[in-house]
């Protein structure tokens, strides 16, 4: 197909890509102001990987890449890699620059996704197919939700895409019976693991989502069923054997919260009364009211039920500054309309299969989530809810395209003043109030330590820890700190000589470590060491008498941060 009968066929694809793709790119190292620790930890294992083949941690060819508190899933690293090899890309352009690119795929692929759902469930004739097609791509590049995690390193953006892929070549199979696109789908579902660690639990709810398309139980849920199982749970099998999936899931799950048994016992001895005798045993009806079963039961409902309320969705979204615009909802107000029209017509009953799976979706999104502790409006772990919320969304704008043009219009133009305060709020405030939460400062603080090349470097940990951030803003080599790991020699305790509280990282110049006693000189002070304190550390001692300030780094706000102090 030439170039211009493509552009005459999908010139609404181009004119959304158009605004999705300069939402995502402009200023993309700006805005977030600063690169935040999980950023910087992904730069620095890139970096490790493409110099040494390991990550810095020394694990050859990871399938999981070891990280200080974490394991990290591979295929975001790998990705983040090979765009930093792109002529004139930084490692830093690249950390943002791969979810960004990842993100207006995922613009294309919910285009021609959406116009194959359109003709399997038959709502739609394929000239509104197409229209359906194009609301979804408009509606997914200006959602908040999708345009904050576009532009951050984080794996989201790359998981969303590849799921959405994975679907549009299994409805693509449907359609066209073509046996190579079934393939090409179940590989890109069976990667999501290696993408983000909550899509292991996701992926059990794939067959489910597959067998609600129409088409599947006659061309495929028979005697092939096992191979294709067999196809899309391989690397998950691999993930799990590989090790680091099932204590990640431990630690964040809602099952293992240790928080929950002091509670119970707390509401117990309530249930007493302030004069009950030391002792005291509670009653089977306090025993019955207030236990662990009860109490995780609650707290799964709440984590399901608040993904979808009115609150999370369109007033307050995530209350963490890295995951949303405070203030704003994850969609914008104005989309309440099409989505409530969205439900209506789904719910009138003409639509019923579309509609079971959207449902479909919606709970495999949310309930891996809601088994984790703070699960109930953490953006990252639900993130796949976009997917039915702009399917159910584009399908109300679709279905009421139809029945006005002016009240679509309306409808429009009340979500362009919408998106434009989104979007002034974004660029004029955000970068600043959320600055913190994005440890800025950091490199700043790195660019002043590496001034001091072969001299003892003492940094607070008081602010954020700094390791990861010497390793990647000082360009240590990843060979040599594979050493350390090797040899159990990170972190060596000071064991309070040198009047610090902390650690010597390996044989390097960097102690992490906080000072005994600020109000006197050290009597055996390392010799030409810069001490890099917080604000707080200078400001309630009296160390100024006794050393110099040299440099002060500052937050981009204009607040002092560090100040680099010397005797």
């Amino acid at each position: 197909m030439k170039i211009k009968d493509l552009f005459s066929r999908y010139w609404p694809l181009f004119l959304v890509l158009l605004v999705g793709a300069s939402l995502r790119l402009s200023g993309l190292q700006q805005n977030p102001i600063s690169l935040f620790s999980d950023e910087v930890d992904i730069g620095y294992q890139a970096r490790s990987f493409l110099s040494t083949g390991k990550d810095y941690q020394g694990n050859f060819l990871p399938l999981q890449f070891h990280s200080f508190s974490d394991v990290r899933t591979a295929l975001p690293i790998y990705a983040t890699a090979l765009v930093s090899l792109i002529p004139g890309v930084t490692m830093d352009l690249a950390i943002r620059l791969t979810p960004a690119i990842f993100s207006i795929l995922g613009i294309v692929a919910i285009f021609f996704l959406a116009n194959n759902l359109s003709k399997l469930f038959g709502f739609s004739s394929p000239k509104t197919g197409s229209s359906f097609g194009f609301w979804s791509a408009l509606v997914l590049s200006i959602i908040p939700w999708h345009f904050t995690y576009s532009r951050i390193g984080f794996e989201l953006s790359m998981l969303f895409t590849v799921y959405l892929a994975g679907l549009f070549f299994y409805t693509h199979f449907l359609i066209h019976k073509r046996v190579w696109a079934i393939i090409v789908s179940l590989i890109l579902f069976s990667l999501t693991p290696m993408i983000y660690s909550t899509a292991k639990l996701a992926l059990l709810f794939i067959p489910l989502v597959l067998l609600l398309l129409p088409g599947t139980k006659e061309h495929l849920w028979g005697k092939k069923l096992s191979l294709w199982l067999i196809i899309l749970f391989i690397p998950l099998g691999v993930v799990v054997i590989n090790g680091g999936a099932a204590r990640r899931f431990n630690e964040i799950s809602i099952f293992t919260d240790p928080t929950i048994p002091t509670e119970i016992n707390f509401l117990r001895k309530e249930d007493l009364g302030p004069s009950a005798p030391v002792g005291s045993t509670t009653d089977l009806i306090s025993k019955a009211t207030h236990n662990k079963v009860l109490s995780v039961l609650q707290v799964f409902i709440k984590n399901v039920v608040s993904p979808i309320s009115f609150d999370y969705l369109f007033l307050q979204g995530d209350t963490n500054p890295r995951h949303a615009v405070q203030g704003w909802g994850m969609l914008e107000k104005a989309l309440l309309i099409p989505l409530l029209y969205g439900l209506y017509r789904l719910a009138a009953g003409k639509h019923a299969k579309f509609l079971l799976f959207v449902v479909v979706l919606s709970v495999a999104a949310i309930l891996p989530s809601a088994l984790t502790r703070d699960g109930a409006t953490h953006s990252s772990r639900i993130f796949m809810l976009i997917l039915p919320l702009v399917l159910v969304v584009s399908f109300g704008f679709d279905q009421l395209f139809s029945y006005s043009k002016w009240l679509t219009a309306l409808v429009l133009l009340l979500l362009f003043a919408d998106s434009s305060l989104y979007l002034h709020d974004y660029w004029s405030h955000y970068r600043y109030t959320s600055e913190r939460s994005w440890s800025a400062g950091m490199q700043e603080l790195m660019q002043s330590v590496s001034r001091h090349p072969g001299e003892p470097v003492i940094i607070s940990p008081k602010y954020e820890y700094p390791l990861i951030f010497y390793l990647y803003y000082t360009g240590f080599n990843p060979r040599k700190f594979q050493e350390f790991e090797l040899q159990h020699t990170v972190y060596n305790s000071t064991s309070g000589n040198f009047n610090l509280d902390g650690n010597r990282i390996g044989d390097s110049d960097l102690y992490i470590a906080t000072m005994i006693d600020y109000q006197n000189k050290p009597i055996n002070p390392l010799p030409n060491a810069h001490y890099y304190l917080t604000r707080p550390e200078v400001d309630t001692s009296d160390i100024r008498s006794v050393a110099a300030i040299g440099d002060i780094i500052s937050l981009p706000s204009g607040e002092p941060l560090y100040y680099e102090v010397h005797y």
